[in-house]
């Protein structure tokens, strides 16, 4: 685990068998699942394995893959059909065995992204689909302050009304990131546009989100964003290293 967190704060707060959001991210969520379930619903990819990343208590549930999900806990992911309790910095799972890895719920900003993004790769099959997201320091929350633009920053954000430390990148590192890893990027979208920039003015998370519902109309740079999604796919065929290609998984039956 990346520096910033306590491991048994992390427990207490996710290590559950039910959750319930704020508005804030409540909005999100839903923004989020309407991206998730377009892209999917195109990808041609097989096999028809999807990889949810970072789980939790969601299902994505969507028609024609068969889901598999993966958490650092046990309790959220216990009642998924498939479920494995590892890091997604170190997946116990085989190489190039799915055809899609969805990691969103900004699961990026409680680990290190680049071996994420490396495992991603490595368990993707060439065309396949990543979608993940992730906040960014280029949101107009962070606008003349010490963290904006940074290429990674952790800084203290708000949920259900307490503090969280969570990491947040500049959406070109991640880029820079998936481009090594041989990532090609189809898409970035941007979430929670002009609801940033009424926190940044001091509007509180749930007054920010009902301005972001009464504004969507009206457009606004995705750049500023407080939430990026970026979809990609994965170029080329690559050799699986040793003793990963071999491992069996429910997916994969």
């Amino acid at each position: 685990m990346v520096p910033g967190f306590n491991p048994q704060d992390l427990a207490a707060r996710y290590d559950v068998e039910s959750f319930s959001e704020d508005e804030w991210h409540a909005y999100t969520g839903t923004r989020t699942a309407k991206i998730v379930e377009a892209y999917l619903a195109s990808c041609q990819a097989v096999p028809r394995c999807l990889l949810n990343a970072g789980a939790g208590v969601y299902q994505l549930n969507i028609s024609g893959w068969k889901e598999t999900a993966v958490d650092l806990f046990e309790a959220p992911i216990c009642r998924h059909e498939n479920h494995v309790r590892a890091s997604v910095e170190a997946l116990p799972l085989p190489s190039d065995a799915f055809g899609a890895v969805v990691c969103v719920g900004e699961v990026l900003g409680y680990c290190n992204p680049s071996k994420a993004l490396s495992e991603f790769a490595r368990v993707l099959v060439p065309a396949g689909l990543l979608i993940c997201d992730f906040g960014s320091t280029r949101s107009s929350r962070h606008w003349l302050k010490r963290e904006h633009g940074r290429a990674a920053d952790l800084i203290i954000d708000e949920y259900k009304g307490t503090p969280e430390p969570i990491w947040r990148y500049d959406p070109q590192y991640i880029i820079s990131l998936l481009a090594s890893f041989r990532f090609d990027l189809k898409d970035t979208i941007g979430t929670h546009a002009w609801s940033a920039v009424a926190r940044r003015i001091g509007v509180s998370p749930r007054s920010a989100t009902y301005i972001q519902r009464h504004l969507e109309w009206l457009p606004f740079p995705d750049a500023w964003a407080d939430l990026t999604t970026i979809v990609a796919v994965r170029l080329g065929a690559r050799a699986a290293p040793p003793g990963k290609s071999s491992l069996s998984f429910p997916c994969l039956r």
